[in-house]
């Protein structure tokens, strides 16, 4: 048979494409497999796959710990895995592979690696921070099977929680209050406080990434408030999968029903998260009477975040809560409905060096106090008060090898709207630049720092900071830092005059438009010994404050007390804090201890409402089966709480012991039990400090994985 030259040359280029398919499917496939936790079993998200061979190549693993790499040549190669909560591990593999790789990873106790932005506001090394900074992942999130912020920073050594008046839970740090400590959401200032507290219940933990916590003066980086420390809330990204959904519910006494809904992933190159939820109790935050009370939450989250390539990116961030707050004080039932709102864009460009980031940010509090003789409040009645903040920022990063200069200027519009001012209205403007610079010597590390705010209402102030790290090896940390503080008056220690009386009692509060920035001066020292399996930090501190602001009694009118507020104490907080943790395959300890002194010089007193004693334990143990189970315990010791004529009235101290089990199931679903305060400690003058809490949840989370986690 002869064939033509046509079908001869179709016969050629069959043949050889048959050939190279059959060569192909010879010399190269692919890989894939897991990575999970050491003991627990439970699946690592984010772990960085790479492999080292004939080419090199990378994966993520997905929120099911599950990767692939495709189209490898065949051969040996090197699988590195590591992750910044966990030990890197390595081994030899071999492609084709016809087995899953299952690896597992064991926590480290310190993530020395994992990044964070408060303590430079720049991306750096948890391990690279001039100060101390205390680090809450997502993992210690999940764990401690808490739905509210508050409850979650409770159990955290050297962080003591105030109640609020009326009601709220506040945070205190280094013996200094709730309004010396500034509240972050992404970087930026929440408003809403009451009565100078802004109640850290609002915030579901749901949405929450990380939470960076720094103790002592932070003024020359965050201004006025930031005198105590920073609290940073770190909100979560988008997934790396198509889309990645979790549900939660949970179930208790004190009336408790929680749900919380999180969907986020990424189309092309824009990441999403939408978060919702709703919480309720039959407590209100700061208080612990159950009697008529009733505290009704929902929340929700929108992120959108656009980076087309590695030296642009775009992000913007909204938030609202709804709270619905009831209580009983005496024959009256008090409410509060509360509405945050906030809305954050920013865009950062990087070019070489150099970084440049803007920012405008928006955020409002409406708050509507009633009171009424039956358990629902009167419709168009009530005083309302509004708080809001507008703020635009430009950050400028410059990197210069291991050296680092970071600049920035902040200008800000505040204004409250209040039936309880005279006027109606105040608003306040101030513009704050600020500069950090780290000299990089080797193994020390210097970083000056100075904050300039000028506002419309006191001037122009400095806040000059110097902190030091020097690690005379790589597992050993000293740092040493000198800085001042600052807080100007809140509008109600400026503004307001209320008037609030109730069966057997009255007095009335009357502002003070006369009132100084409060100052103050902090020495801080510590040290900290990690290594992966475990670590030792202590920290010495003292804080020296002056023209700290305070209540006191100005005149008697018509049986009624009568209050103003006054630049009159002078004082310090001084103490030590100690923290140490080991980890070992699914097994987990930590402890701490802090010792706090706090004196009003002026006086020759002690400050009220801070405990010289308080201490934590926290062990965790998780079973390759998925079950996990966790014991902590909270030792708070005897605080002054009250002076009367008498002399001081203390509280005792007390020991709260929670304890939870959860277990995974298939297809995604975990169930876990809890109990928190579990000897029921009610502890006699202490307002926010609740009774025996049982509870159940049940929790799913799923994900569409992409087929593009590859990189070359």
């Amino acid at each position: 048979m002869r064939r033509t030259p046509r079908l001869n040359a179709l016969l050629v280029l069959l043949s050889t494409f048959m050939v190279a398919t059959d060569v192909r499917g010879q010399d190269s496939d692919l890989i894939r497999g897991r990575v999970l936790e050491a003991g627990t079993g439970t699946a690592v998200a984010g772990a960085v796959v790479e492999i080292e061979g004939r080419e090199t190549r990378s994966a993520l693993t997905g929120s099911d710990g599950w990767w692939r790499i495709a189209e490898l040549p065949a051969g040996e190669y090197r699988l590195r895995i590591h992750h910044i909560g966990y030990s890197e591990r390595s081994l030899e593999v071999r492609v084709p592979s016809q087995d899953e790789v299952m690896v597992t990873l064991t926590p480290k106790a310190l993530p020395l690696d994992a990044v964070v932005v408060t303590a430079s506001r720049r991306l750096q090394r948890l391990a690279d921070v001039p100060v101390t900074t205390e680090l809450i992942t997502r993992s210690d999130i999940e764990q401690a099977g808490v739905s509210g912020l508050a409850s979650l920073l409770a159990g955290r050594t050297g962080i003591q929680l105030e109640g609020g008046h009326p009601v709220g839970e506040g945070v205190m740090l280094q013996g200094l209050g709730s309004e010396r400590v500034l509240i972050l959401l992404d970087g930026q200032p929440l408003v809403g406080r009451i009565s100078g507290q802004l109640s850290l219940s609002r915030i579901p933990t749901s949405v929450i990434e990380r939470i960076e916590v720094i103790k002592g003066p932070q003024s020359s980086l965050y201004g006025s408030e930031a005198m105590g420390g920073v609290v940073n809330i770190i909100t979560r990204d988008a997934a790396a999968e198509q889309w990645d959904l979790g549900i939660d519910l949970s179930a208790g006494t004190q009336g408790r029903a929680d749900a919380t809904s999180t969907l986020r992933g990424t189309v092309g190159s824009v990441g999403y998260l939408f978060s919702g939820g709703r919480r309720v109790t039959e407590l209100t935050p700061g208080r612990a009477e159950e009697t008529g009370a009733l505290s009704e939450t929902w929340d929700g989250l929108f992120k959108l975040e656009w980076s087309p390539d590695p030296s642009f990116s775009l992000a913007t961030t909204m938030m609202m809560m709804n709270e619905d707050q009831r209580w009983r004080g005496g024959q009256l039932f008090h409410f509060a409905d509360n509405v945050q709102r906030s809305a954050r864009l920013e865009a950062s460009w990087a070019s070489g060096v150099h970084r440049l980031s803007p920012t405008i940010y928006v955020t409002e509090f409406d708050h509507l106090s009633r009171r009424a003789t039956s358990p629902e409040p009167i419709a168009g009645s009530g005083e309302d008060e509004v708080q809001r903040l507008v703020e635009g920022e430009l950050l400028y990063n410059l990197a210069l090898g291991t050296h680092a200069l970071d600049l920035g200027v902040e200008a800000k519009r505040e204004s409250t709207h209040s039936d309880k001012i005279v006027g109606r209205e105040r608003t306040h403007v101030t513009v704050e630049p600020f500069m950090q610079a780290t000299v990089d010597l080797g193994k020390w590390n210097i970083v000056p720092g100075a904050r300039v705010s000028w506002s419309d209402q006191w001037g122009t102030h400095i806040t000059p900071r110097i902190a030091t790290l020097y690690r005379p090896v790589s597992s050993l940390a000293l740092r040493a830092s000198v800085g001042m503080g600052y807080r100007a008056p809140a509008f109600k220690e400026l503004y307001m005059t209320f008037l609030n009386v109730g069966p057997g009692f009255g007095y009335t509060v009357r502002g003070n438009p006369e009132l100084q920035p409060e100052t103050s001066t902090n020495y801080m020292l510590g040290a900290e010994l990690a290594h992966g399996w475990g670590y030792l930090r202590g920290q010495l501190y003292y804080n020296q404050f002056d023209d700290f602001i305070e209540t006191r009694v100005v005149g008697d009118s018509s049986g009624i007390d009568v209050h103003t507020y006054g630049n009159i104490s002078e004082g310090y907080t001084r103490g030590i804090e100690l923290e140490g943790g080991v980890t070992r395959g699914g097994f987990r300890a930590e402890a701490g201890y802090g010792y706090l002194e706090a004196r009003d010089a002026a006086a020759d007193r002690p400050l009220l409402g801070r405990p010289a004693h308080s201490g934590r334990l926290s062990l965790e143990y998780g079973l390759p089966i998925g079950l996990r189970s966790a014991v902590t315990g909270v030792y708070t010791g005897t605080a002054p709480v009250e002076r009367t004529e008498a002399g001081l009235i203390e509280r005792d101290g007390y020991f709260r012991l929670d304890l939870r089990v959860a277990q995974d199931l298939p297809r995604g679903l975990e169930i876990s039990v809890g109990a928190r305060n579990v000897l029921d400690a009610q502890p006699d003058n202490w307002p926010g400090f609740a009774g025996r809490h049982l509870y159940i949840g049940l929790g799913w989370q799923g994900a569409n994985a992409s087929d593009e986690f590859s990189q070359p």
